[in-house]
């Protein structure tokens, strides 16, 4: 008998058994083409004192009792414009509002009385009634002129 042929006749009397003992695991089937994967989402849950939670990395830390939503300030909203001012002529006018100079048609963000950012969309300028209407996320409010500061 041959050197070659006998060591693989060793090798296979040794690995059927081991073969025969284990069964094969075939791998799961691909999901369809079109379907889109699940997405789990993350919940993070804020403690609203000590007894509940500590922040892992700074233990003596308070920071983390103070991000409640009862202590959270609300969001900017339209209520926090204000309409400065009004210059130039129909087609043309301009407004200023909140310090931000818009046409009718401009886009921009505007810094509001609690120093959030506010995107918001000139959408009319009225020079003779003084009034100016923009929008933000849907909603429209029209921002009357005063010269009470």
């Amino acid at each position: 008998m041959k050197p070659r042929a006998h060591t693989l006749q060793c090798l296979l009397a040794a690995l059927l058994p081991l073969a025969a003992v284990s069964p094969l695991t075939l791998p799961a089937a691909p999901p369809p083409p079109n379907a889109k994967p699940e997405i789990q989402q993350s919940v993070f849950v804020y403690p609203k004192n000590p007894a509940q939670g500590r922040d892992p990395f700074f233990t003596g830390s308070t920071r983390v009792y103070e991000g409640n939503s009862e202590n959270q300030s609300r969001g900017p909203s339209l209520a926090d414009l204000t309409l400065k001012s009004i210059m130039g002529n129909a087609p043309y006018a301009l407004a200023v509002i909140n310090n931000h100079t818009f046409a009718a048609g401009d886009e921009g963000d505007v810094i509001t009385k609690n120093g959030r950012r506010l995107h918001i969309r000139c959408v009319d300028i009225n020079p003779q009634a003084m009034t100016a209407t923009v929008e933000a996320g849907g909603a429209s409010v029209t921002l009357t002129f005063s010269k009470a500061p």
